[in-house]
């Protein structure tokens, strides 16, 4: 099969592509972010420092891609980003949606975050980071992990100044959801053996906690409308989680 020399207008299932963005060969039918690439471009022309710091995100998770699967680590955090420029034009909030896995997952240190985009970007992306106990397997420590961040994320809720977290932790997990229904839609459960916790149920849990929180910060709304972008995106959260856990609806009163 040819492999066409630049990203097609339109793709058609099964035709081998290059992408210019994620600067790898791609598969039409697979995870894709044509969607969200018209935007990114936009944003990135507009914006030198978005373009800096999605260059240094491409070095840094240079070869990394989702676990278990050969799609390119980048599309999670365009699609993170992309959730996040949804609901905010701050440019540093979107800078740091790009950035917010470099610190659990590549050498780069807050400190050279600091110097690079200065105080503020690096302390979002340090408040979306776990501490992964890298001494420990990391099955061991799944849970007490994802509780940290559930309490993290408990103590922000309703906090003026932190609203900027809640919605890069928002744009997170909903980018980490709509991954799974896609690959959840091709395999089932076979899906959960590839990750360091395999129980179903407790990814249910940590899911739902977390909605449950988002739900509650935004589901509601201003009484001026305003906090509707993020409302959309809290029930595009429900939808993916009833698509991939069932009967584990995510309710604010449970």
């Amino acid at each position: 099969m040819k492999l066409l020399p630049q990203c097609p207008e339109h793709i058609r299932e099964g035709e081998l592509y290059y992408c210019p963005i994620l600067q790898a060969q791609r598969r039409g039918g697979e995870e894709e972010i044509c969607s969200l690439c018209p935007a990114f471009n936009e944003a990135r022309m507009g914006c030198s420092e978005l373009q800096r710091a999605f260059m240094f995100a491409a070095e840094a998770h240079r070869g990394q891609v989702r676990k278990g699967t050969d799609i390119p680590y980048l599309i999670h955090l365009i699609r993170t980003w992309d959730y996040t420029r949804q609901m905010s034009d701050d440019r540093e909030e979107q800078i740091a949606a790009l950035l917010h896995d470099i610190l659990e997952d590549t050498p780069v240190t807050e400190e050279e975050l600091r110097v690079r985009f200065g105080d503020r970007v690096a302390r979002l992306v340090a408040e979306e980071s776990e501490q992964k106990r890298s001494e420990l397997p990391p099955g061991e420590t799944w849970q007490l992990r994802k509780r940290e961040t559930i309490d993290r994320l408990r103590r922000k809720a309703g906090e003026p100044d932190e609203e900027s977290a809640i919605r890069i932790a928002l744009a997170d997990k909903l980018a980490n959801l709509y991954s799974m229904a896609y690959e959840y839609r091709i395999v089932g459960d076979i899906l959960w053996k590839k990750f360091n916790q395999k129980d179903k149920t407790m990814h249910a849990w940590y899911y739902g906690e977390m909605g449950r929180i988002f739900a509650a910060c935004f589901e509601g709304g201003d009484s001026d409308g305003s906090a509707g972008r993020e409302a959309d995106l809290v029930r595009e959260y429900h939808t993916y989680y009833k698509e991939v856990f069932g009967e584990n609806e995510i309710s604010v009163g449970q």
